[in-house]
């Protein structure tokens, strides 16, 4: 029984007709969700044979890592992996906004976009979000519990210090 319509009605039609609003109340209403999976991605292969896409790469897991130093080494692998949906939203789906987030999620998304503004601004929005995929991807394939994609990270990529200039840590 649809709460709005006060009828029966068919899935197809609450799929196509539901909205946040409207269908509040309803005990079967969930919020749409962004399949990030299914977003365009580089593979980790052609990221390893193109030159610069590893250099994006680079400028977006640098802000990363300083943006995480900045925290005192706090940011978890899901907060990571959070900032970088965040910025597929951007990118890719268009979204203007990241009101509803925690302020370490938040301000992250700002700095990497921030390096991502004056490192890759010659870069398209299609080649950023599929830069973004495959990090993402790599990410999420890496943690297990808490940092160990960080760790990685900022051992092999490094600080973003400057545009084009990382810092490795041990």
């Amino acid at each position: 029984m649809c709460l709005v319509a006060d009828a029966l009605i068919c899935s197809q039609c609450c799929g196509e007709t539901r909205a946040e609003e409207a269908c509040s109340g309803c005990v079967f209403y969930q919020a749409p969700k962004r399949k990030y999976e299914q977003v365009p991605a580089y593979s980790p292969a052609d990221m390893d044979r193109d030159m610069d896409l590893q250099t994006y790469g680079n400028a977006i897991e640098g802000a990363l890592c300083a943006y995480d130093m900045e925290n005192d080494s706090t940011l978890s692998d899901n907060d990571a992996i959070r900032i970088l949906e965040l910025l597929i939203d951007k990118y890719h789906f268009k979204d203007q906004k990241t009101d509803d987030e925690r302020e370490i999620v938040k301000n992250g998304v700002a700095f990497v976009d921030n390096a991502i503004d004056i490192d890759l601004k010659k870069v398209s929005d299609e080649e950023i979000t599929k830069v973004l995929g495959v990090i993402r991807f790599v990410a999420k394939r890496r943690t297990k519990i808490g940092r160990e994609y960080m760790s990685i990270i900022r051992q092999y990529v490094g600080l973003r210090v400057g545009s084009g200039i990382r810092v490795l840590q041990g």
